[in-house]
């Protein structure tokens, strides 16, 4: 028997398959981390971008807010004037000047109102540094209310009037501290710290109650003629600093 030759109808059915066509284990790995790398890097750009952008606004909002502080506080100083109450040593008269300055805080009287903006009537204004609503930080705060008669103020806010061996009255203060009606300046302030420049003919320590001193005498002696303020922050903002500095002239009316 000989071997047999394929005929053309069987040839007609014989089909050829050839491998499909596709990515191997290996490309389709590359692929999968290329692609996670591509989206932790665009993840990571906008999450920077975010960062930078709050960050920023954040800076911003700081700097108006001191701008505003400042503003007020340069129009309360601006409109200070020397206001003396009347108080008593032993049933003795004596004229007490309602104005303190520490580091830490400044009392004194104003005619410009931080509430309604414009000037109207005397007010006692105090500025100072308190811990903040949270506790977490501090706050720069300002006190402002009508100036209380004498009677009220030797209750709220003189502890002590005395006199010394000089004849020199002495007078105390109660501490700084928030009331209800507080209006919260600044938050996140770390420190504040205030800078009294005076106005002396000689050395000789400013002594305003002294008996024979005069009026204008005494103004000129206690009350500045220019504060400087110094804001400091545990993070920097913006222009990456964290101090702020200014120092305000003061014309006291007479």
């Amino acid at each position: 028997m000989g071997s047999q030759r394929p005929t053309a109808s069987s040839m007609r059915n014989t089909v050829v398959t050839k491998p499909a066509a596709g990515f191997t284990l290996v490309e389709l790995l590359v692929s999968l981390t290329l692609v996670g790398l591509l989206a932790v890097a665009i993840h990571f750009g906008v999450r920077i971008g975010t960062n930078a952008w709050a960050k920023g606004d954040d800076s911003l909002q700081r700097v108006r807010t001191i701008q505003a502080t400042f503003d007020l506080l340069t129009r309360q100083l601006g409109s200070m004037v020397p206001y003396y109450s009347q108080q008593k040593i032993q049933a003795s008269p004596v004229e007490v000047l309602v104005y303190q300055g520490t580091e830490k805080g400044m009392r004194f009287v104003t005619t410009f109102s931080s509430r309604s903006r414009n000037a109207g009537g005397l007010r006692l204004a105090e500025y100072f540094l308190s811990p903040s609503k949270d506790h977490k930080n501090k706050a720069f705060i300002v006190n402002e209310r009508a100036l209380p008669d004498d009677e009220e103020l030797s209750q709220s806010l003189f502890t002590d009037v005395s006199r010394e061996e000089n004849n020199a009255v002495v007078v105390k203060f109660f501490e700084f501290r928030t009331r209800s009606d507080s209006i919260w300046l600044i938050d996140g302030v770390d420190n504040v710290q205030f800078q009294y420049f005076l106005l002396q003919d000689s050395g000789e320590p400013a002594n305003p109650n002294a008996i024979g001193a005069s009026a204008k005498k005494r103004e000129r002696d206690l009350l500045p003629v220019g504060v400087g303020i110094k804001l400091h922050w545990n993070e920097a903002g913006i222009f990456s600093a964290k101090d702020f500095q200014i120092v305000i002239p003061i014309h006291v009316a007479s």
